[in-house]
């Protein structure tokens, strides 16, 4: 007698996502593991008194998708506080910071996710803030996660005055006068950071489990936290003791920068003990390296100059320094995650990954390298060359304010022209992974692979193209967040594809990707994300049968 299975969905377009990219009509899970993938005649037989059994109506099901770049904590905090994200002028973000003054509380205000794009190249004035009219301090931190804008309050009890240095790699916007404008970038970020009261065990838990119930319901199954230290580890681990961790964590943890969350002994501390806060859905085997900043403030580290200033920015980390951190984290089988935004830190995060590997001799580590805005030509091939995964943040390759009014101004048309040259790193071999970077961006993957697929703006029906030479097919872009993802993580074993044996981890879409006009991707719904054959997230919007009468 065969053994009933606990779940089966029956009636759809399964794209597993197998070896041969195979399509099946009904799939059947059993404690947590696929046991069948094919027909509707294979898998009916498997149905028990006790099965739950899904119609899928015709609806598309594929892998859980992985995002292999974000901050569930960080936008967690967001939606639970003054959530900026999706305001796009700066009375549209005023009228929000206003309603959240209106709100009420007391100490520091916090905004999360506001658009750099819209105050041009100097960055917001502090006298916006001021204007709103609270005594509180008022920090608000751009989506793009390298700029902070202050209000006087704010800036007075930082302690940030003319007076004040701009930090190693930090910039404090200035008046003629001195005295701060501001705007803060990179390091000068954490002048004000330093000041702000840490949030509760409580609240940064909260948050995190707010953080990660959004990616599911954006289908997102399994993902790499990019920014943490101890206080994360000890949130996932206590969600996890809790039954609240829904999907599957990989941890980068912050080495050595402005943004490091630990340094020095404390840091060594941190990373011997990460072993001690990991579980079946949970590993801290990954290491965090900023190269550069970002283009928005000529942070970012370029091979040329920027256009007009005289500088091309600097690397976070020197060469020798960043070298001899990637070999030793290569010796200890770690994963090194980097941030690179400019060609020159591409290119010094690519030379570190080769003098590992002529030390340690080649591993499995699976490096990877994240954001990619500027990679130079002669730099394409050597992501396949040393087997290193190239995670792109799709849904900013398009020519948004960003690109056209921060970058362009400063970089050339050339080089924009030239930006996430993903189509190049593929045809060369290199693997592509998916990452959002959210809250800097979107989370919903449908959105990024969209942008990927097109080049242009997601929300539009046409309009201009960022170098439609780089497009990518909507197969790479679900391999990106699906088997790609999987295989960063060290899990393709066990996710990444529909196959018997592997996790019932699972998203089921409103309608099927490959059957509608690329410019409705981003359009598409999660109707229901899987984990371990459980559902993690169900729509509320949708109206569908579902459970089936058999």
């Amino acid at each position: 007698m065969v053994d009933a299975a606990d779940t089966v969905l029956l009636n759809g377009g399964i794209y597993t996502v197998a070896p041969d990219r195979s399509w099946a009509e009904a799939l059947a899970v059993r404690g947590g593991v696929i046991v069948e993938v094919g027909g509707n005649e294979a898998v009916r037989p498997l149905v028990g008194p006790n099965t739950r059994v899904i119609d899928l109506e015709g609806r598309m099901a594929l892998p859980g998708f992985h995002d292999a770049h974000v901050h569930p904590t960080m936008g967690g905090f967001a939606l639970l506080g003054c959530n900026l994200e999706g305001e796009a002028s700066v009375e549209a973000i005023i009228r929000r910071v206003e309603s959240c003054v209106q709100a009420g509380g007391e100490g520091w205000l916090e905004g999360h996710a506001f658009d750099l794009s819209v105050f041009g190249q100097d960055g917001p004035h502090k006298s916006l803030l001021d204007a709103i009219g609270s005594a509180r301090p008022i920090v608000l931190w751009s989506s793009d996660g390298h700029n902070a804008w202050a209000n006087s309050r704010a800036l007075d009890l930082a302690g940030i005055t003319a007076d004040t240095p701009d930090p190693s790699l930090g910039v404090i916007e200035r008046e003629p006068d001195g005295s701060p404008s501001g705007t803060l970038r990179e390091t000068a970020q954490e002048l004000l950071r330093a000041a702000i009261p840490k949030p509760s065990a409580e609240a940064a838990q909260q948050a995190l489990e707010t953080g990660i119930r959004h990616l599911n319901a954006n289908g997102i199954t399994s993902f790499i936290d990019a920014w943490v230290g101890r206080e994360d580890y000890e949130s996932y681990l206590a969600l996890d003791r809790a039954g609240k961790l829904t999907a599957r964590v990989v941890t980068s943890l912050t080495y050595e920068s402005g943004f490091a969350k630990h340094v020095g002994e404390e840091f060594e501390a941190v990373l011997a003990a990460r072993g001690d806060y990991e579980s079946e859905r949970l590993r801290h085997d990954s290491i965090k390296l900023f190269l550069d900043g970002v283009l928005e403030g000529e942070t970012a580290a370029l091979l040329e100059d920027y256009v007009g200033l005289g500088h091309h920015g600097e690397l976070i980390l020197d060469p020798e320094a960043l070298d001899a951190a990637v070999t030793r984290f290569d010796a200890m089988g770690l994963q090194v995650h980097m941030h690179a935004i400019g060609d020159r830190a591409v290119r010094a995060g690519l030379d570190a990954i080769e003098a590992a590997r002529r030390a340690n001799g080649a591993s499995d580590n699976r490096h990877h390298i994240s954001h990619l805005q500027m990679i130079h030509i002669d730099d394409i091939e050597r992501f396949a060359e040393l087997e290193t995964a190239a995670n792109f943040q799709a849904a900013w390759a398009y020519p948004d304010e960003w690109i056209m009014d921060l970058n362009l101004p400063v970089v050339g048309e050339e080089r924009v022209q030239a930006m996430y040259p993903m189509a190049s790193v593929e045809r060369a071999g290199g693997r592509i992974v998916g990452g959002s970077d959210w809250n800097v961006s979107t989370a919903n993957p449908l959105e990024a692979i969209e942008v990927a697929v097109r080049r242009q703006d997601a929300s539009a029906a046409g309009g201009p193209v960022l170098n439609p030479g780089e497009r990518l097919s909507l197969e790479s872009m679900i391999d990106a967040y699906t088997i790609n993802g999987a295989w960063l993580m060290r899990q393709e074993a066990m996710t990444g594809s529909l196959e018997v044996g592997k996790r019932a981890d699972i998203v089921i879409l409103d309608r099927d990707l490959f059957g509608i006009p690329a410019a409705d991707l981003n359009e598409v719904e999660v109707v229901m994300t899987m984990l371990d054959g459980q559902t993690v997230y169900e729509s509320e919007t949708l109206t569908w049968r579902g459970e089936l009468d058999d």
